[in-house]
Parts: C-alpha cells; sequence; structure tokens
C-alpha cells in the first residue's frame, strides 16, 4: 500500500474542526494544525489573515513488481531473482522493465555470465595483450597466449624466420619449445592431434550451451549458441519468452485477457461478460434476462454484465447490473 497525503485548504481555525477531509481521503492521526493564511474579502479588500490547516491521507493499492523481477507479469529477470544479472549489472526490473542486463565494466552476455571480448579473470578486470596469437581469456581464463605460426613470446611479438624450413603440415603451426628451445611443428590453436593430423576441435561434444539452447560448430574450437524457439537469449543464458508481455500478446484488451501456456506460446481469453465467437475472437455477452428489466421496456446489454432497460413512452428508463 501507499500513502497519499495532502493539506486542507485554510480556513479560520475557530472553524477547523468542521473542515473535513478530500473525498476517499481520512485525517492523519495526531496531525498537527499547521498554521497558514486564507484570504477574506470586506469592502473590495482582500486581507490575508492567520489560519489553520490538517494533514489528510489516502491508502491506495500501487501494483509493483518485487526487486529481480520485470513486465506486467512480473518474470524473473536472467539469472535469478535474488542474483539479477549474476550479481555484475544491473537488470531493467519493476512493471515498465524490458528484464534486460546492463552489464559491469568487462562482463557481457545476457545475464553478464561472463567476460566481455579481450578480458580475463575472475572479476574480467584484466585485458588480453596478445598481438599474434589466441589469449585464454573469459572468467576461467589466466590471459596467457598461444601464438600462431612464426611467432614467439609472452605477448607473442617476436617473429621466428626459421620456421618456414620446418614445411608444417595443414592446421599446425612453427612454435619454440618451452624447455628445449627447438622448432618443432605442432597443432594450431583449435586444433587437436587425430594420428598424423591436426583436426578442429568441436566444443559442442561438451555441454558448453544452456540447456534450452542449440550448439552450432563455427569453426576450429570455435561455436555459437543460439538458445531454441520459445526462449530469448545469448545461448550461454536462455530465458522463456512470454508473447502477453509486449502488446498484451496480440489480444484485444478490452475483451480478452493473454494467458501464457508455454515458451514463445500464448492464448486469448475472453474476459468475464464476453463469450467466444465463431469466427475467432470474443464479443459482449447478451446479459439480458426476463428479471432484468420492467415488463413495459425493452433490455439492451451496455457492458460485461450490464443492462440498460429503454422504457416505453410514458416511462422512464433505468440501467444497472444484470439480475
Amino acid at each position: 500500500l501507499t500513502l497519499l497525503r495532502t493539506q486542507t485548504a485554510c480556513n479560520s481555525c475557530q472553524m477547523s474542526f468542521l473542515i473535513t477531509c478530500p473525498s476517499g481521503y481520512k485525517k492523519t492521526p495526531r496531525s498537527p494544525i499547521s498554521s497558514c493564511r486564507y484570504v477574506i474579502k470586506t469592502n473590495n479588500v482582500m486581507l490575508a489573515v492567520p489560519g489553520c490547516s490538517f494533514e489528510c491521507y489516502r491508502e491506495v493499492e500501487v501494483p509493483s513488481c518485487c526487486p529481480g523481477y520485470w513486465g506486467p507479469d512480473c518474470m524473473e529477470c536472467p539469472r535469478s531473482s535474488n542474483r539479477p544479472c549474476s550479481s555484475r549489472g544491473t537488470c531493467s526490473d519493476g512493471l515498465g522493465g524490458n528484464g534486460t542486463c546492463s552489464c559491469q565494466e568487462g562482463f557481457a552476455g545476457t545475464a553478464c555470465e561472463d567476460c566481455a571480448t579481450g578480458h580475463y579473470g575472475p572479476t574480467c578486470q584484466s585485458v588480453c595483450s596478445c598481438v599474434h596469437g589466441l589469449c585464454s581469456s573469459g572468467l576461467k581464463g589466466d590471459g596467457r597466449c598461444t601464438c600462431f605460426s612464426g611467432y614467439k613470446g609472452p605477448n607473442c611479438d617476436q617473429e621466428l624466420p626459421e620456421c618456414s624450413a620446418l614445411n608444417c603440415q595443414q592446421n599446425s603451426r612453427c612454435v619454440e619449445d618451452s624447455l628445449t628451445g627447438r622448432l618443432e611443428c605442432r597443432c594450431s590453436p583449435g586444433y587437436e592431434k587425430a594420428g598424423l593430423q591436426c583436426v578442429s576441435v568441436n566444443p559442442c561434444l561438451q555441454p558448453v550451451c544452456h540447456t534450452d539452447a542449440s550448439c552450432i560448430h563455427t569453426g576450429p574450437n570455435q561455436h555459437l549458441c543460439a538458445c531454441n524457439q520459445g526462449f530469448s537469449g545469448d545461448g550461454r543464458v536462455c530465458m522463456p519468452v512470454d508473447p502477453c508481455q509486449t502488446q498484451n500478446g496480440g489480444c484485444a484488451p478490452e475483451s480478452t485477457s493473454c494467458v501464457f501456456t508455454g515458451p514463445g506460446q500464448s492464448r486469448c481469453d475472453c474476459l468475464p461478460g464476453f463469450e467466444n465467437l465463431s469466427g475467432g475472437g470474443c464479443a459482449l455477452k447478451d446479459a439480458c434476462k426476463p428479471a432484468s428489466c420492467h415488463q413495459n421496456a425493452n433490455c439492451s446489454t451496455v457492458g460485461p454484465g450490464e443492462v440498460q432497460s429503454v422504457s416505453h413512452p410514458l416511462h422512464t428508463p433505468t440501467s444497472g447490473p444484470a439480475a
């Protein structure tokens, strides 16, 4: 409940006990009488004289979502309501929110569940420095560089001209062994040894995507997570789509209500006082009954469960709820 407060108009202090609160308001208990001034008119002269007023209140019920929930149906924010946006961002919650996460610097994803591109570490604040190589990025990454063929060094910024003599096979690269210092051919990043060949690593063989998403192998050790139909998100986090959250799910608000029936699915149910039409949609249900109107009047339905009697000549019309 929300309290609305207002102050009564300023009047004579002797008459203040006769002043009532506006309609729907009550006098605030133990409300102090405030000093004020009001205007009286005498002999065409306007005088401001001391007076009194007091506070009134009214309790109104204002619908709202709990923190961590959003939209007309108060759906849960990405990840969970007690840890919206993985506690690494701010969820657009409340009745007017859309459930999207504004991630803190360094984080990314539908629920801010991972590091942004080029960041690594548990806080995603460290930035990769690989020049000619791949960085071990992400929440579990340590920032180490895997150099491309012909480069070495912590940042893969030192060129190795001797590598061309090794003539490494397809999908392999020339690297310097960290123990012996010798140059040798090894599988390129994203490939793994299978017999004598280097074959592409397929991340989709592991559970890398959300349970409501599909994994697509797009290249060497690369993949794309796509939420299944009826869900939205980045594939790492997928949330069920509720059509009722947008424009009442396409249902006519004056005669129907939208009912969520599953991810990406909904139906339109007729509101009380309306009935289904054979061709679809809802129409006002005839509320007239034999006892609804006087025998000398014609009955017509003017609203859900509400009828109006149209009297014959010499009779007065009436309206009201159906009997």
